[in-house]
């Protein structure tokens, strides 16, 4: 007779496989969606060809499995095998019974198989290595030719644009006011006009429109208007003479502006969080590529072959991008989101941070792209649930973002565009 219980603690997730290897916060939060069930002496569990949308392992008791052959195999809690589901196949290949009274805990299995297919948040030397293994000895040799100049500082980082840094200095000075803010500003016609836009646009709208510049700066603040200034002048620092790099530069920068826009929007709505902060965090979340690819100039050989750039800049853009924004003198959250951008098991703090911001942009920029296929799903990322979202489903999280959908569609395209 089966008497099924709702109540699972992650202590019952914590002994099987892969889910042993979840953050603690993802944890309860698959624990919500398990449930336990008990079975009595010889009750079939699964049956040859029948599709099955439940995983289960054995949490107390033994479980026989027969596979086609008729050869049979026990799986028992607390062994070695019983560390693994009893069955991941689709339809079943194999039928299994209760060997006497059993507990099975039971998982949704497209739950499960978001689990199995999680990153790992750091690559090894060895899975490195792995990939570099696909390639001859010569282009083996050019990307560690990358990593030894990224290693010495022999790699040339970018200037901030000279824009940004004198309207860092004016707002830094307690002296000025916003028309000398606004002085610097108009030494730059497209930045101004974008600024004008931005204060006009449902993102930062007031009750009436504004036309000057003081008055801008006045209605956003010295902080956001220093955030906003440098966001619209890194655009100059995404161009390159070679064609096929100035194709990957202008794809970065899209992607960087569409992450940068949810950024701002999650952060204007998580508590504690300045959205201006977290759309340029956003645009800075993939600066280190910026670099690499200014250096691919000079090696056509890597321009040639793009898995090798595309492998270049996976493992060595977090470093470049940490090392551009200590020479630009940003401060931590920045330099965070460039190092761990892609570390998608990230957690080391309750309090949502900038970082998470920008984990789960990406990854709700990413929402009905190829690029999907290769990333974690929402829910099963910590990040997603320290923020406001993670009371919530992921499919009423997507809701209140298209329900924004213009601010964000708006502040992307003003972002993108020049």
């Amino acid at each position: 007779m089966n008497a099924p219980v709702s109540s699972v603690e992650a202590s019952h997730l914590k002994q099987f496989f892969p889910l042993s290897q979840l953050p603690s916060r993802v944890l309860d939060y698959v624990a919500n969606q398990a449930r336990i069930e008990s079975l009595s002496p010889d009750s079939i569990i699964q049956t040859p060809g029948i599709v099955d949308n439940q995983v289960r392992y054995v949490l107390q008791g033994a479980v026989e499995t027969l596979s086609a052959d008729g050869v049979p195999h026990r799986v028992s809690a607390g062994a070695k095998r019983g560390l693994l589901p009893i069955s991941t196949q689709q339809p079943c290949a194999e039928s299994a019974r209760a060997i006497g009274a059993v507990t099975l805990l039971m998982l949704p299995r497209e739950l499960y198989e978001g689990i199995s297919l999680l990153p790992h948040n750091a690559q090894s030397a060895a899975e490195t290595q792995a990939q570099l293994d696909a390639f001859d000895a010569r282009e083996t040799a050019i990307y560690w030719k990358f990593h030894e100049a990224i290693k010495t500082g022999q790699l040339e980082l970018p200037s901030m644009p000279d824009i940004a840094t004198r309207i860092a200095k004016t707002v830094n000075n307690p002296d000025t006011d916003s028309d000398d803010i606004a002085r610097v500003i108009q030494a730059d016609p497209t930045i101004a006009a974008r600024l004008i836009s931005v204060v006009n646009s449902a993102a930062y709208r007031g009750e009436a429109s504004i036309s000057s510049l003081p008055d801008a700066v006045t209605r956003l603040g010295r902080n956001v208007i220093h955030n906003l200034v440098i966001s619209f002048a890194l655009r100059s620092l995404f161009r390159s003479r070679s064609k096929v790099l100035q194709q990957r530069m202008v794809a970065l920068w899209k992607h960087a502006c569409h992450v940068a826009a949810i950024s701002h929007e999650l952060g204007r709505i998580t508590p504690g969080k300045h959205p201006d902060h977290a759309l340029l965090c956003g645009l800075l979340h993939h600066i280190g590529a910026l670099p690499i690819l200014s250096a691919a100039r000079s090696h056509p050989e890597i321009v040639e072959n793009p898995q090798l750039l595309d492998l270049t800049m996976t493992h060595l853009k977090p470093e470049v991008g940490a090392k551009a924004l200590r020479k630009w003198k940003f401060g931590p959250d920045f330099i965070q989101v460039a190092l761990h951008s892609e570390d998608w098991m990230q957690d080391t703090s309750d309090e949502p941070s900038y970082l998470d911001l920008i984990l789960v942009a990406q990854l709700h920029a990413s929402i009905g792209t190829a690029k999907m296929r290769h990333l974690p799903r929402l829910d099963l990322i910590p990040a997603f649930h320290k923020l406001a979202l993670g009371r919530l489903t992921p499919r009423h999280s997507i809701g209140i973002l298209e329900n924004a959908k213009e601010q964000i569609r708006e502040l992307r395209e003003l972002l993108t565009s020049g």
